[in-house]
């Protein structure tokens, strides 16, 4: 049976860890509260810039190269920490799925556990550092790298693979291509009226679109990492705060234990010196 002090001992320990949960709880919300509002702001713009990526079709990023290449490219979003759940062994657990089917992909990552995921595997990959709140200048190197890895001919289909949120509890890894991106049924008739001309901007707007797609893709998967990192610092504070009050019930009875068992015994010595 554990004594007293040990029992205290133990209570700080867990009180110490609750308040470490609650901290990266708050934290996690604050990141979340200003993912919300920037995906909010810059919602109506990526969806802007997917229709006209639509609109534009192969026309948009054209190949360089007349090979046909064989290797798709990959670009993988995960979170940058742990402690959030299943968030990142699902997405790790998908990704191990995609590359058992894929044949030789390039790999590109943003997200540190993706990227030591595959370093633990001695599979070869790029990575790109993105803050755990992206901003939109932190996706831009990825975005190039992607276009050009498309443009020259090395890869075949560029797809992004991420967690896509659905709410608050739910987050499910998808793999979303953005690249070739197919033309939209009936654009002609709807499609805008390029000055000078189509052809001498379709480039530049639809890597400007591709850049804004991506970027949106970054927020929507921090957006779910940081979700699941409230869900699970909010378990932990429960789970904590639970067990916090059960051992301090425990060591008030032992306390009480203790006083009860020294006033009997003294009570008892002085019983014996009376007789």
């Amino acid at each position: 049976m554990a004594s007293l002090q040990e029992l205290r001992k133990r209570l700080r320990s867990i009180q110490s860890t609750g308040q470490l949960a609650g901290a990266m709880r708050t934290a996690a919300t604050a990141k979340y509260a200003k993912l919300g509002r920037v995906r909010e702001d810059f919602g109506p713009y990526a969806e802007g810039c997917r229709k006209m990526l639509r609109l534009l079709g192969g026309a948009g990023i054209p190949r360089t190269s007349k090979e046909l290449p064989t290797r798709d490219c990959f670009l993988v979003l995960s979170g940058n920490r742990g402690l959030c759940g299943g968030f990142n062994a699902e997405l790790n657990r998908f990704l191990e799925a995609e590359l058992a089917e894929a044949a030789d992909p390039i790999l590109l990552v943003c997200g540190k556990k993706a990227a030591q995921f595959l370093r633990e595997r001695g599979v070869a990959f790029e990575e790109f550092e993105v803050s755990d709140v992206p901003r939109y200048e932190e996706i831009l190197p990825a975005a190039e790298r992607v276009r050009a890895l498309y443009r020259d001919g090395e890869a075949e289909h560029v797809h992004v693979l991420y967690q896509h949120f659905r709410n608050m509890l739910t987050q499910t890894p998808v793999r979303r291509q953005l690249l070739p991106e197919e033309r939209a049924d009936g654009a002609d008739g709807d499609e805008p009226l390029f000055l000078p001309d189509r052809a001498s901007i379709a480039v530049q707007v639809a890597e400007r679109c591709f850049d804004a797609a991506l970027y949106d893709l970054a927020l929507e998967n921090a957006a779910g990492a940081q979700a699941a990192t409230m869900m699970a610092m909010r378990s932990a504070c429960d789970n904590a705060e639970a067990a916090a009050a059960d051992l301090q019930i425990t060591i008030n009875r032992r306390r009480q234990a203790d006083v009860t068992a020294s006033v009997i015994e003294t009570a008892s010595g002085s019983f014996q010196q009376g007789v």
